[in-house]
């Protein structure tokens, strides 16, 4: 590992700009799978930070999976369990927030997953799950009869349907993903007339997942990426372009 100073970012505490550090180092392949780390108090000068920030920021990375800790051989870098991936992936999507390169790659890969997520869930979704869908439609109207963008139901939805594939990688990588892309949703929903298309566009889904018509599904969700949201994209990537410092 090289020398490096953190610099922490208004809004961040210490520890978190650590464990950004680290992730980048294992991105960039300087800290390998199975690599040592030096000891609390060398990580500690080395990043010109206390020891408390260390250790809170090694508590972060073993929550993520990305290291371990073995009692009298030391920590170490782990990243060959699914844990480790997400937390992996999440970083790197969340590595520039806001430009367009980074929602463009988050769409495709949305687009890859969520028609595949619909089908499988009018597959396997119990009928306790597909009432709770319903719950969560039946609360996106109310906040959107309330005069609000209906974002935290639009997000549980899309998060049901990958609980309902019972498929344990697909919520973690779509948990990855949803994460991030909620950032960015409520202000495309500022968008007038988003919200009740979105809702319209979920009830169909999930009327096709009543019915366990699994191409209806992936049909409807790929109708619900391609037609419903292209809006929400270019809303987001023109206020990314705004936001940008002049010179």
């Amino acid at each position: 590992m090289s020398m490096v100073t953190i610099d922490t970012k208004a809004g961040r505490r210490r520890y978190e700009d650590i464990v950004q550090e680290f992730h980048a180092l294992i991105r960039n392949g300087d800290l390998e799978h199975g690599a040592r780390l030096p000891s609390e108090r060398a990580l500690a000068e080395q990043f010109k930070v206390s020891r408390s920030s260390v250790r809170e920021a090694i508590r972060s990375l073993e929550l993520q999976g990305l290291v371990v800790t073995k009692r009298g051989s030391g920590t170490f870098i782990n990243t060959e369990d699914l844990d480790s991936i997400v937390a992996l992936l999440a970083s790197t999507l969340s590595s520039g927030p806001g430009s367009p390169d980074t929602l463009d790659d988050i769409f495709e890969v949305r687009h890859v997953l969520e028609p595949q997520i619909s089908a499988m869930a009018a597959l396997r979704a119990s009928p306790e799950e597909i009432e709770g869908m319903a719950q969560i439609l039946e609360e996106q109207e109310r906040q959107i009869a309330d005069g609000q963008t209906g974002v935290d139901a639009d997000t549980a939805f899309h998060f049901s349907l990958a609980t309902a594939t019972h498929n344990a990688a697909l919520v973690k990588v779509v948990s990855a993903v949803e994460d991030i892309l909620r950032r960015s949703r409520n202000q495309a929903l500022q968008t007038p007339g988003r919200p009740l298309r979105s809702l319209a566009s979920h009830r169909r889904i999930l009327e096709s997942i009543k019915n366990r018509d699994s191409e209806g599904a992936l049909r409807s969700m790929d109708h619900h990426l391609a037609v419903v949201e292209p809006a929400e994209i270019s809303s987001i990537q023109s206020s990314a372009i705004n936001a940008q410092p002049e010179g």
